[in-house]
């Protein structure tokens, strides 16, 4: 009995860390499309995403090598080897890249609404995808969050089309497949952890495959790169962000995260994105909420998932 209460100590002592680690990945996360968007407005955006997966990779290679302990030929093995870390790096590139293309069309704030979408869908995808047991209230939570996004969105219900402008609508779908792209990953990420595969090689096949995406997409493109020779202040501070604090910082954290806590639990503390993005997209971008029914909109999306959250981990009793 007492081996019994030891051992369930200690594995909600390693939910709550996950948990924690979970808490700041998100709120890490929360920063990119504002930062992200800023960077944007002074380099070009596929070459400084290509700094930053760049690090990703750096930090999955030195995971593999330090922590994990394997030789560049054993890596070759494991890749040939795990067809699910391909998988992963395929729904990675399809959410980085309408990510980046999302949040360059609309507004930061409403990408940001649309990816607290991402727990239910993690829920619904692994009902779906894998017979995992749906978490209760998920549909129920994922209406009410749906509504109050949209009362963030749409301004003037009046006229509702009036609030959108072309890239909007682009934008806001480009958003919608990133996010079905998270949910997909999220799960991967857990079924790979479950089969032993580390923090480093789960980064760092996703992270070669970014930088060859983005490398192609540079060049294909004919992006000027001379603009990171005539970067402000602020747009260095933006750029570091992203590559530094976002792709390698935030990425550890978050499949550390996962690796430790079932999806849906850690992917229920996605509201903290929203605080981190309306905070900084007032700071750094001008893009403010002006309505009451914006506010009340914000409010209620945060205490639904706030709420879902509360119950998921009630119902593992954490």
């Amino acid at each position: 009995m007492r081996l019994m209460s030891l051992m369930a100590f200690r594995s909600s002592r390693r939910l709550s860390f996950a948990v924690w680690l979970g808490l700041l990945g998100q709120l890490l996360w929360g920063t990119y499309p504002v930062v992200g968007k800023r960077a944007i407005l002074e380099v070009p955006k596929f070459s400084l995403l290509l700094f930053a997966t760049m690090g990703s990779a750096s930090v999955g290679w030195w995971l593999a090598r330090r922590e994990e302990g394997f030789s560049a030929a054993q890596m070759l093995q494991w890749f040939r080897q795990e067809k699910t870390l391909w998988a992963l790096a395929l729904f990675v590139v399809l959410r980085s890249v309408s990510n980046l293309l999302a949040f360059d069309l609309t507004k930061a704030t409403w990408v940001q609404l649309v990816y607290l979408l991402t727990p239910f869908t993690v829920a619904i995808f692994g009902a779906l995808l894998f017979k995992e047991p749906t978490p209760p209230y998920t549909y129920q939570a994922l209406v009410v969050s749906s509504v109050g996004a949209a009362l963030v969105i749409v301004k003037d219900w009046r006229h509702v089309w009036s609030s959108f402008a072309a890239d909007d609508l682009v934008g806001l779908g480009l958003a919608l497949l990133s996010m079905l792209s998270l949910a997909v990953y999220f799960l991967l990420v857990r079924r790979s952890s479950k089969r032993a595969t580390g923090r480093g090689m789960i980064l760092l096949p996703q992270g070669l495959v970014l930088v060859l995406t983005y490398l192609g997409l540079t060049l294909a493109t004919g992006e000027h790169w001379q603009a990171w020779a005539h970067l402000s202040t602020t747009g260095w501070l933006a750029a570091c962000w992203v590559v530094m604090g976002v792709f390698m910082l935030a990425n550890v954290l978050q499949i550390t995260a996962l690796s430790g806590a079932n999806p849906a639990l850690i992917t229920s503390l996605m509201p903290l994105r929203l605080v981190s993005a309306i905070g900084l997209g007032w700071l750094l971008l001008g893009e403010r909420l002006t309505t009451p029914a914006q506010w009340l909109g914000a409010a209620l999306v945060l205490s639904t998932v706030s709420g879902y959250l509360w119950l998921q981990r009630s119902d593992q009793g954490g």
